[in-house]
C-alpha cells in the first residue's frame, strides 16, 4: 500500500509540478524514472546517449575510434599507477553539457540519473574484480563549501542500497568518503596540460590514519576522466598507503 500510495504522489506531482528539459525548456512526458529522461526531452537526447564502449585502452580507458581494444602509447611507455579506468559515457555531446550542469550550476536533480549510469557501468565492468572499498575523490574543504557538495559523492551514496535491493543482502565493498581526503587547494585544471596537471595535483591527496588498506583493492569515483591526473595522483597516494591495487570508474571518459 505504502509503494502504491507513494506512486500515486509522484504521479500527482508529475502533473502539478511537471518536469521541464534542462537544455529547452520543454515540458517533459513519459519520463522513466531513474533515467535522463527525467532531465532531458527526447529531442534533446537524440537517437543515442554517448555511451562508454569498446575499443579502448586496456588500462586508462582512453577510447579509440577504430581497431580493437588493446594497451595505448602512453601506458605501453609508462603503466600508470591506476590498474583500469572505465566509465559510463564519454564526454561529449549531452553528456559533457549535463556535466557542467551538474557540477557548475548545481542541477542535482541529475545526481540520481548519473548515479544510476554509473551503477550500471559498475556492474558491467567491475562486478567480477574483488573490490574492498569505493571512494569518491575528495574536494577540498573550501572548495566543498563554496560549491556546497561533492558530485564525485553524489554519483556513489546509493551504491550500497542498490546493490541490496538487487541482490538480497549487503554488498561485499564499504563506501567511504573520510578516509581518502584533499589537502591542497589546487586551482582549476581547466585550460592545463598534462604536465600542469600532474604538477598542480602533486601531494594534494593524503590517507587518513582511521583505516587500514595494507594488501586492499580500492575504487576511484570521478565525474570525469581527462588527462587523468586526478585519479592518478590519488591512485598514487592511495598505494603509496599500502593498497594493493586502484582502478577508477568515472561518469564520463574524455
Amino acid at each position: 500500500m505504502r509503494r502504491i500510495l507513494s506512486h500515486l504522489g509522484r504521479e500527482l506531482a508529475a502533473l502539478i509540478f511537471p518536469d521541464k528539459c534542462l537544455k529547452c525548456g520543454t515540458y517533459i512526458t513519459n519520463a522513466e524514472a531513474g533515467h535522463l529522461s527525467t532531465s532531458f526531452c527526447t529531442f534533446c537526447t537524440g537517437p543515442a546517449l554517448p555511451v562508454y564502449q569498446p575499443p579502448f585502452c586496456t588500462c586508462c580507458g582512453v577510447p579509440f575510434d577504430t581497431g580493437d581494444t588493446h594497451l595505448c602509447e602512453s601506458c605501453l611507455k609508462a603503466p600508470p599507477d591506476i590498474g583500469t579506468a572505465r566509465a559510463a559515457f564519454t564526454y561529449q555531446g549531452l553528456i559533457r553539457e549535463a556535466v557542467g550542469l551538474f557540477k557548475y550550476n548545481s542541477r542535482l536533480s541529475l545526481a540520481k540519473p548519473f548515479e544510476a549510469c554509473l551503477y550500471e557501468a559498475f556492474t558491467d565492468y567491475f562486478s567480477d574484480v574483488p573490490i574492498d572499498l569505493i571512494l569518491p575523490i575528495p574536494l577540498h574543504p573550501a572548495k566543498a563549501r563554496k560549491r556546497g557538495f561533492n558530485q564525485s559523492f553524489l554519483l556513489v551514496r546509493n551504491f550500497r542500497a542498490i546493490y541490496r535491493k538487487r541482490y538480497g543482502q549487503p554488498p561485499p565493498w564499504q563506501v567511504d568518503i573520510q578516509s581518502l581526503v584533499r589537502i591542497k587547494e589546487t586551482p582549476t585544471q581547466t585550460g592545463l596540460d598534462i604536465a600542469e596537471r600532474e604538477r598542480n595535483l602533486k601531494n594534494a591527496f593524503a590517507w587518513g590514519e582511521g583505516r587500514d588498506i595494507e594488501g586492499k583493492s580500492l575504487l576511484l569515483i570521478d565525474d570525469v576522466f581527462t588527462t587523468g591526473a586526478t585519479c592518478r595522483a590519488a591512485a598514487k597516494t592511495l598505494l603509496d598507503a599500502g593498497a594493493a591495487r586502484v582502478d577508477a570508474l568515472v561518469l564520463a571518459r574524455a
